[in-house]
């Protein structure tokens, strides 16, 4: 393993999720968030600043800040195209998202926050991120007062379909459609509310979780739901409430770890049937950030720490064989919603990008392998 710094040195940086790519297309560039604090969590006022970097150089260049930002999953920072960007921005009392070009400079305002997007087809999916700030600390915002905050399962609030070349935004999949499905006796009296969106590889379709419960100090119960862009095919895939990341394998099938039959571990869900294999007994079958390479041969995860150690790790789908990347230090103060998970990112067939605080503070690096 070859490990390459990429941010400034005693710098507090990061980018965020594992299902976004933190380098440019062309791979020339990379971007990430500075920070200047990392021991409690980013109040309403607190910027986190947007820098663009070299891969093969250390310059580095502040394009823009945002309000709208979380140690968890950043601004939803990611690329369009080579010369375009998007984050998720506070403007007065809303979220929005900014499409900026790193060339001209030149920025479009969109109507709603992103929480993930398709850049092929200029598509993306939106969330209330007031509502998550409530009821998952360390996923939402600050500063938005939530419209629906008194609403258990709201019928105008839910996940938006985003035209981000039109900027057209439409609800699709409102929450209270969740009690179609919602059998359970304590689903009237909870909270419901839908977390980490992601399109199929195919772009036709996306996954998410429906997460519930009465109180905020209650333990959140969870559903694997699939849905096409109308949010008329909608489908509850799995009969566990116990359900974590995920990663698209193609257009039909689901790479998710799960608690399935009271057997934990990473398993394939055939979207709409919600058949399931194990992906092998040879996984870890503690939860990761996980994700398939493009040629679908490995899968790419982490641990949580493990006697103060996360692990990297890649998993040959062939071989059926299990190896550890590398291992990295994990401070015990920097846990709970202000944690640093690597959410290793798959950039290209043997490069690796990650979040790690192994040196007490925040930083991005490269991994060759």
């Amino acid at each position: 393993m070859e490990l390459i710094c990429l941010t400034p040195e005693h710098q507090m940086c990061f980018f965020g999720y594992y299902d976004k790519k933190q380098m440019s297309p062309s791979g020339k560039y990379f971007v990430f968030l500075k920070v200047y604090f990392q021991d409690r969590q980013p109040g309403p006022q607190d910027p986190a600043e947007i820098f663009v970097g070299e891969i093969d150089g250390k310059n580095f260049e502040k394009v823009d800040e945002t309000f709208a930002w979380n140690f968890q999953q950043g601004c939803m920072l990611g690329w369009l195209t080579d010369d375009e960007i998007i984050y998720n921005v506070r403007i007065k009392e809303e979220f929005h998202s900014k499409i900026f070009n790193i060339r001209t400079g030149r920025f479009r305002i969109i109507e709603r926050p992103v929480s993930c997007f398709y850049p092929e087809k200029r598509i993306a999916l939106s969330l209330n991120y007031s509502r998550l700030d409530r009821w998952r600390p360390g996923y939402g915002y600050k500063g938005v007062n939530d419209r629906f905050e008194n609403e258990k399962w709201p019928e105008n609030d839910g996940i938006y379909f985003v035209d981000l070349d039109k900027g057209d935004c439409r609800l699709i999949v409102a929450l209270s459609r969740m009690l179609k499905f919602r059998k359970e006796k304590e689903i009237y009296n909870s909270y419901g509310w839908f977390n980490h969106t992601l399109f199929s590889r195919d772009g036709k379709r996306f996954c998410f979780v429906n997460r519930w419960k009465e109180k905020i100090e209650h333990v959140h119960r969870t559903r694997l739901i699939t849905s096409d862009l109308e949010g008329k095919e909608v489908y509850d895939l799995l009969g566990s409430y116990l359900i974590s990341h995920f990663d698209w394998k193609n257009g039909k099938e689901i790479l998710v770890w799960a608690e399935i039959e009271n057997e934990r571990g990473f398993w394939l869900v055939e979207d709409m049937t919600g058949s399931f294999t194990r992906i092998s007994d040879k996984m870890q079958k503690t939860d990761g950030h996980c994700s398939f390479s493009k040629d679908k041969k490995f899968i790419l995860y982490d641990t949580y720490p493990i006697e103060g150690y996360r692990y990297l790790k890649t998993f040959d789908m062939e071989k059926k064989q299990e190896f550890i990347v590398g291992k990295f230090f994990s401070p015990p103060e920097i846990t709970g919603p202000i944690r640093c998970d690597l959410h290793p990112r798959w950039e290209d067939a043997n490069v690796i990008t990650l979040d790690s605080v192994h040196e007490n503070y925040r930083r991005c690096y490269l991994v060759r392998i």
